[in-house]
C-alpha cells in the first residue's frame, strides 16, 4: 500500500490524510471515527448491521486492518443520516398542533390505524417523510368521521370516570385528560371527586347522561374550545415565536448560508432539532420583518 497526497481539490488536512490503495482513497475505522466525529463502538455497530442498513463492504486488503473506500462510505453515510424532507415527532407536533401524547398514541396503535413507519432513525430519533405522513393523517381523519356518534349504551344515571367518558364520546383518553382543568364549552362538572390514596391526582366521576348532553351540544358546534379562550391568528408560521427572531438575526449575519446548514447551527446553539429550525429559517426568509 502506498501513500499519496490527495488531489488539490480535496480539502484534507495533514491530520486526515487518506491512504491510497490501488488508486482509491481509503480510511480505517479509526480514521472514520476521527473524520466524522463518531465513536468506534458506533461504527462497529453500523458494520454489524450492514445487511439491514447497506453499509459498504471493506476494500480488499488481505492481512491488514479493515478499510473502506472514502467516497463510497461518505455517500452511504450521508444517505443514512440525511433528513431533508423528513420530520421528527417534535416537528410534527409543532406543525400540526397535535399533542405529543396523541402522536405517540397514534404510532403505538399503528397496527390498527396504518400509521407509517419512520423513514429512518438516526440515533434514538425517528424521522417521517412529511408528504407520506400528511397523506396518511388526512385519510385517518376521514376514516374517523364515524366516531362522532355517541355511545348510548348504559344508564343515564351511571357514574363514569373520565376515561369512560372518552369512550362514550369515541375520543382517545389522552385527548380528554385536560378537560377538567381547561373545560370546553358545555363540559359538565363532575358529580363526585375522589382523592387518590397517594394524595396526588384526584379521580373524577361524571353522570353518563351529562356526557351524552355534552356530546350532543358538541356535535351542534357548541363545544370543543376551552371556555374563556379565543383562537390565536398567526400571520405566518412561527409568528410570535422568539426562535423566529433568532433565525432572522442569523440570516442578517449570514444571508447566503444554505437553510440546512443554518438550521444545524441554530439547533446546536439554541437546542431543538435541525428539522424544526429548517421550518423556522424558511419562515424567517419569507418574513424578514415582524
Amino acid at each position: 500500500m502506498t501513500t499519496e497526497a490527495p488531489p488539490r481539490d480535496e480539502q484534507i488536512t495533514e491530520d486526515t490524510l487518506m491512504a491510497m490503495l490501488n488508486g482509491r482513497r481509503v480510511l480505517t475505522r479509526r480514521e472514520l471515527a476521527e473524520k466524522y466525529d463518531l465513536s468506534v463502538t458506533h461504527l462497529e455497530k453500523l458494520y454489524r448491521e450492514r445487511e439491514a442498513n447497506g453499509h459498504p463492504a471493506p476494500v480488499d486488503a488481505p492481512g491488514r486492518e479493515l478499510m473502506w473506500d472514502a467516497t463510497e462510505w461518505r455517500r452511504w453515510y450521508k444517505k443514512l443520516t440525511g433528513t431533508a424532507g423528513l420530520e421528527t415527532r417534535e416537528d410534527l407536533q409543532e406543525r400540526t398542533g397535535l399533542a405529543r401524547s396523541t402522536l405517540e398514541l397514534l404510532y403505538r396503535e399503528r397496527e390498527n390505524n396504518g400509521h407509517p413507519l419512520p423513514e429512518k432513525t438516526v440515533g434514538n430519533t425517528m424521522y417521517w417523510n412529511t408528504k407520506a405522513w400528511d397523506a396518511w393523517y388526512a385519510e385517518y381523519k376521514a376514516n374517523q368521521a364515524w366516531r362522532t356518534e355517541i355511545d348510548r349504551s348504559g344508564n343515564a344515571e351511571d357514574e363514569i370516570t373520565l376515561a369512560e367518558a372518552a369512550r362514550v364520546l369515541h375520543m382517545e383518553p389522552t385527548s380528554i385528560t385536560k378537560y377538567p382543568v381547561r373545560p370546553p364549552k358545555h363540559w359538565p362538572e363532575p358529580i363526585r371527586v375522589e382523592p387518590s390514596p397517594s394524595g396526588g391526582r384526584v379521580k373524577r366521576f361524571y353522570r353518563r347522561g351529562d356526557i351524552w348532553t355534552y356530546g350532543e351540544l358538541r356535535e351542534r358546534g357548541g363545544g370543543g374550545r376551552p371556555a374563556g379562550t379565543s383562537k390565536t391568528t398567526r400571520r405566518f408560521p412561527y409568528d410570535g415565536d422568539p426562535r423566529l427572531d433568532q433565525a432572522r438575526a442569523a440570516l442578517k449575519t449570514s444571508p447566503d448560508t444554505p437553510t440546512a446548514q443554518l438550521a444545524g447551527d441554530l439547533a446546536r446553539q439554541y437546542g431543538g432539532t435541525a428539522g424544526t429550525w429548517s421550518h423556522i429559517v424558511r419562515s424567517a426568509r419569507q418574513n424578514p420583518e415582524g
